[in-house]
């Protein structure tokens, strides 16, 4: 999960930012904080922002991959069906041919 790995590590690096202008902004005063504040305030929600899409393309990728598996499950089980019929008529086939041969 790369995408997610690296959106937690953008959320972080989002929050330190936020700490240190919080901080830089208490040493200010109230207008530098204020613009401080709104300007991490736009970084965290542009991270969101981002995080939900990261969200929403994993959702997509894990009902591809849902659709997907289920498709080869379904394939796994016709096969395994074909595979023991195949293998009742070879039975069935050497059976004959060592009859055929003790005779």
């Amino acid at each position: 999960m790369p995408n997610l790995d690296e959106s937690v590590a953008r959320l972080g690096k989002a929050v330190e930012q936020l700490t240190r202008t919080l901080e830089n902004g208490a040493n200010k005063g109230g207008a530098g904080q204020a613009s401080g504040l709104a300007e991490s305030l736009a970084t965290v929600q542009q991270e969101r922002d981002g995080l939900h899409a990261d969200l929403e393309s994993l959702r997509a990728e894990h009902r591809k991959s849902g659709a997907a598996l289920r498709d080869a499950q379904e394939n796994y089980a016709a096969m395994q069906v074909v595979s023991e019929a195949v293998a009742g008529r070879l039975d069935g086939a050497i059976g004959e041919l060592k009859i055929l041969l003790k005779e």
